[in-house]
């Protein structure tokens, strides 16, 4: 009786063989760079056998990025990208300690990216691993060929389409000419069933041409939808694309749906035209049914946009009434205002006549602004006493202290160890200092005496520095600067600043005068200031001193002075910022409103002037 054969296991090498089967079928595809990279680097893998981590670098965007690698998902190691750089530096194939291989990829001699890997171990044959990656690499620098000629044949279809869009609008003279004719070579170019071209009047979209139609109206509510649908990609200065592709930066499209759903045609695409940085119309283009705008027809119509606004610009500004008719329309405005009728223009020129009548004698105060802050009178600024840490902190910015009030204190256990040992010391020379006289030595006993002075010296020294650990106000005043709730423990040297500190009741208020102005002002003029932090009352303020140097300032030239605050509140803090007006004298209005445009014009004549 024969027995029956036990399950065998599925042989290993089978499995190899349907993996790399299934790699090969995905090689072969016509498949995205990215994608090609890393079936690539499976294949290579495969070829070189133990890989412990692996990466392919390909220039994309103008610049060196990963687009593949493996463990996938993973960081490669600084090890496998320093490999990876000097492969692209030399453009020559790297080894290094025999286990990490990296070849440049050089395509018609332009180094595109890097190939590395890296073995678990010391490789036996550096140079068959080189040969197998060389042998490799030829596929992903056809790749890469490819993926270059691809993107040149769809730049100069780009370019192709633009001109001969550009070359139609030229032709022609007339703002509405030139977009019909745009309009219907570019429905053309794109196998579009419609496209249209709006302009902005007025913060509306005008429709002004509309494609394979000489006489477009706007008389249907169709042509109305398509203006607001147009109107909504100006709003949102982007292209609206319905329906929407995945990966495209998000737009409103809720009124290109409503368009869609009353034609239910193809894709709907729609580009604002700009000029410099404004808004100056729309494109609008519309698929036959069930058509869709691939990735080229999309660059198409946006650089048609960016290339085709200035050129309607410049025919819509030459649609304008010449020099002739203005000179007619200014005559035919002065017939009407010395004429009979048009009474709202006669009284428009007799209040313009009371206007100028009023400021030929209206007075006001000329007064000089300037940027304003507020510091204190006195800034007193405390000090580290000697090398140490900081112990505690009792106060920081903004904390209104009193005279003797503790604001830091620096650790003195070292001070106090240091004090015992001085103590010690003292102690221990007294000691030698009386068995000296006891024994009748002079020389030991004064030395024993000088060595005492001098024990008694430092520890009276670490007495006063121990006193000083703690930091205390001088006088009532708030603290300016100087926070310690972070520092706790930090070292700090003696003579560093931890404090400062400005009294509470004197003030002064630096002013920033523009050059242009400060002729104007002079020491013993008033003024008075608005604080930001206080903008329901002024201050009143005197100028006391004015400083002969000048300083840049947000771009102008400014000089700093200086004013006594003559009455102050206990709201004011040094810090404080805001807006002073200097009082200088009683001026006609409109010489104090004109006086920067006048000294403007004398400086330009001034300059021009021969």
């Amino acid at each position: 009786m024969s027995k029956g054969r036990e399950p065998q296991e599925p042989r290993p090498d089978a499995e190899v063989s349907v993996l790399e089967q299934a790699l090969w079928s995905r090689f072969s595809e016509d498949r995205d760079l990215r994608d090609f990279a890393r079936v690539w680097l499976a294949l290579q893998i495969r070829q070189l056998g133990r890989v412990e981590r692996a990466v392919v670098v390909l220039d994309t965007d103008g610049g060196m990025t990963p687009v593949a690698n493996w463990p996938k998902d993973s960081w490669t190691g600084q090890d496998l990208a320093d490999a990876v750089e000097e492969a692209l530096e030399t453009e020559r194939d790297v080894v290094i300690a025999g286990r990490i291989v990296a070849k440049p990829l050089v395509v018609d001699g332009e180094v595109m990216g890097a190939a590395a890997f890296a073995f678990p171990g010391t490789v036996a044959d550096a140079g068959a691993a080189i040969r197998t990656v060389q042998w490799g690499a030829g596929w992903l620098n056809a790749a890469i060929r490819r993926d270059l000629s691809l993107s040149d044949r769809r730049e100069r279809a780009k370019q192709a389409a633009v001109l001969d869009v550009l070359g139609a609008a030229l032709d022609v003279n007339s703002l509405d000419a030139a977009a019909l004719a745009a309009a219907t070579q570019l429905a053309r170019r794109l196998d579009c069933e419609q496209v249209a071209i709006g302009i902005l009047k007025r913060q509306r979209v005008r429709i002004i041409a509309v494609s394979d139609v000489a006489d477009f109206r706007m008389d249907t509510s169709y042509s109305e939808r398509l203006a607001q649908a147009m109107a909504e990609a100006t709003d949102q200065e982007g292209t609206v694309l319905y329906p929407r592709r995945e990966g495209m930066a998000y737009a409103v499209n809720t009124l290109h749906a409503e368009l869609h759903r009353l034609r239910a045609d193809g894709d709907l695409l729609t580009v604002p035209l700009f000029v410099g940085a404004r808004v100056f119309g729309a494109l609008h283009l519309e698929k036959a049914r069930g058509g869709r705008f691939d990735d080229l027809d999309l660059l198409i119509a946006e650089a048609t946009a960016s290339a085709l606004a200035p050129i309607l610009l410049e025919k819509r500004l030459a649609d304008r009434s010449a020099l002739t008719v203005a000179g007619a329309g200014l005559w035919r405005q002065t017939a009407r205002l010395l004429g009979p009728g048009y009474i709202g223009r006669k009284i428009a020129l007799i209040a313009l006549a009371a206007v100028v009548a009023f400021f030929a004698v209206a007075k006001g105060n000329y007064r000089v602004p300037a940027q304003a802050e507020v510091q204190g009178q006195v800034v007193r600024s405390l000090v580290a006493p000697y090398d140490g840490h900081v112990s505690e902190q009792f106060a920081r910015a903004g904390d209104v202290v009193r005279a003797g009030a503790p604001l830091a204190s620096l650790d003195e256990r070292d001070l106090q160890i240091e004090l015992i040992r001085w103590r010690t010391d003292l102690s221990r020379f007294q000691g030698e200092y009386d068995r000296a006289l006891a024994e009748r030595d002079a020389a030991a006993a004064r030395i024993a005496l000088s060595e005492i002075e001098q024990a008694r010296a430092k520890a009276s020294l670490v007495e006063l520095q121990i006193a000083r650990a703690s930091l205390l106000a001088p006088f009532d005043a708030v603290v300016i600067d100087g926070d310690l709730s972070q520092s706790i423990g930090r070292a700090v040297r003696r003579g560093e600043e931890l404090f400062q500190l400005a009294p509470l009741d004197s003030y002064r208020v630096e002013m920033m005068v523009e050059d242009t102005q400060l002729d104007d002002v002079s020491v013993g003029q008033e003024g008075r200031i608005v604080l930001s932090s206080l903008p329901d009352r002024d201050f009143p303020v005197e100028i006391v001193r004015i400083t002969p140097r000048l300083e840049a300032s947000d771009g102008r030239n400014v000089a700093v002075v200086e004013g006594r605050m003559v009455e102050t509140s206990g709201q004011i803090r040094p810090g404080m910022r805001g807006v002073a007006k200097i009082d200088v004298e009683e001026r006609l209005l409109i010489r104090i409103w004109a006086q920067p445009i006048i000294d403007w014009l004398r400086l330009a004549l001034w300059r021009w002037t021969p």
